[in-house]
């Protein structure tokens, strides 16, 4: 049986969306593929972690797709149980469906938020709080390289 692991890393703006394609990370280390999904300052990263065969996740793709349709596009990439097990490697999550949620800082990409099988309304409260949290640590992170420049 091939079982197929469903991964959406989705780059949330208030403009146009950025479809990030799992493959790219799935050869990286935890902090390499995290480094590379959470690239940029001020920007909110969902990533929608789910596994086709799960019934949970098969709820909750039509929930997530509409909130999805509604903050940004949604892309599925498919693959084989290897992909699940680069997921958990990579995510550190115990079971699908996992949501996350990270912003980066001067000090590297933070998890705001993680949830097994969250109800989408509050999926979708905690990627519009997030909002504020990627723009203070974009203005964090501005301070800390223009105290940097002025030391020197």
């Amino acid at each position: 049986m091939r079982t197929l692991l469903t991964l959406s890393a989705e780059v949330v703006t208030r403009e146009i969306p950025e479809i990030v394609d799992f493959n790219k990370l799935k050869s990286r280390t935890t902090e390499e593929a995290l480094a590379e999904l959470v690239s940029e300052l001020g920007i909110v990263y969902v990533t929608a972690l789910t596994r086709q065969g799960c019934s949970g996740c098969e709820t909750q793709k039509p929930l997530f797709r509409t909130l999805a349709e509604r903050l940004s596009q949604v892309n599925y990439q498919g693959g084989d149980k290897r992909e699940s097990w680069n997921s958990k490697r990579i995510f550190g999550h115990a079971a699908y469906p996992t949501y996350t949620i990270h912003v980066k800082s001067h000090v590297g990409p933070l998890e705001i938020y993680r949830s097994v099988y969250p109800p989408m309304e509050e999926l979708e409260k905690q990627i519009k709080e997030s909002f504020e949290l990627a723009e203070f640590y974009k203005v964090e992170a501005e301070t800390a390289s223009r105290s940097r420049t002025d030391e020197l």
